[in-house]
C-alpha cells in the first residue's frame, strides 16, 4: 500500500509543481482535483467515506488533510525530494521515467 500511496503522492506533487509553473488546462485541474482527493483518502480514519457534498464528508476530508500535512511534517526529507523531482520533471530537467 505504501508504494501505491507514494505513486499517487508523486502525482500530487506534480500537480503542485505544474500549478506553480503555468496555468493548468481544465482537464489537468480535474485530474489534479481527483489526485488531491485520493491522497486525502489515505488519511481518512475508518473505511467508510460519507457521501460527497455532506458536512460529514467535508469534516472527514478536512481531518484527512490535516493528517496528511502532519505526515508531511514527519517526513521532510522524502517530501522535499519528491517535490524537487516533481518540479524538475515539470521543468523538463529530468526524464519522466526517472
Amino acid at each position: 500500500m505504501m508504494s501505491e500511496f507514494l505513486a499517487v503522492l508523486a502525482l500530487y506533487y506534480a500537480c503542485d509543481a505544474t500549478a506553480a509553473t503555468r496555468p493548468m488546462s481544465p482537464q489537468e485541474m480535474q485530474a489534479c482535483t481527483a489526485t488531491y482527493d485520493t491522497v486525502k483518502t489515505y488519511f481518512v480514519t475508518g473505511f467508510d467515506l460519507a457521501p460527497r457534498g455532506t458536512l460529514e464528508r467535508f469534516a472527514q476530508m478536512t481531518a484527512a488533510y490535516a493528517a496528511f500535512k502532519d505526515w508531511e511534517d514527519s517526513n521532510p526529507d522524502l517530501v522535499a525530494a519528491m517535490r524537487a523531482d516533481a518540479m524538475n520533471r515539470v521543468r523538463g530537467l529530468m526524464p519522466v521515467d526517472g
